[in-house]
Order: C-alpha cells, then sequence, then structure tokens
C-alpha cells in the first residue's frame, strides 16, 4: 500500500514530505499550490506533528522504535479510529526500502 493513499498518510506525506523529515513552516508548499495551501500548510503541519507526536506518547515502555513499527497500534485502546491512526502514522514513517 502506497503510504500516500489514505488521507492520513497524504496530510502526514503534505506536512512533512517523504521519509518523515519535517518542513518548516513557513516554507514553501511543495505538495499544493494556490492561496488555499498557503492556509492549509500550516494547520496540517500541526495536525501531522500532533498525530506523530501521539503516537510516540503511546508507545509501550521499554519499545524501540522498530518494535513499534512492527506493532503500531500496541498502547492504543480498542478504538478502531485510534487503531487506523495508529498504524497510519507507522505506515507513513517506515522506509519503502
Amino acid at each position: 500500500m502506497n503510504r500516500a493513499s489514505s488521507p492520513v498518510g497524504m496530510m502526514l506525506q503534505f506536512a512533512f514530505g517523504p521519509g518523515g523529515i519535517a518542513r518548516p513552516a513557513s516554507g514553501p508548499a511543495t505538495h499544493a499550490t494556490g492561496a488555499v495551501a498557503c492556509e492549509t500548510a500550516p494547520q496540517l503541519l500541526a495536525l501531522a506533528a500532533s498525530a506523530k507526536a501521539w503516537w510516540e506518547a503511546s508507545r509501550p515502555e521499554g519499545w524501540s522504535l522498530e518494535q513499534h513499527l512492527a506493532d503500531p497500534a500496541a498502547g492504543c485502546n480498542a478504538s478502531a479510529l485510534e487503531r487506523a491512526l495508529a498504524e497510519a502514522v507507522a505506515h507513513w514513517l517506515k522506509d519503502d526500502t
């Protein structure tokens, strides 16, 4: 599955670019154009950063990043939406190689 195929994946890729490297909020919007992009880029960046921070904070104590990427929903509650967000964030962070 392509990491940009889900809405959350597209949002994360827009905000951070390929590979999860953050762009500054004042940087150019390379994935969208026009006035709407200028207005939404900082909002998407904040949303993506929040999703990533939430996922990292939910990592079980003592787990490495690799362990959490292998089981991205660990630490989540039973909510299907929460688990889906955790999986989308982890999927986006994984390398394509």
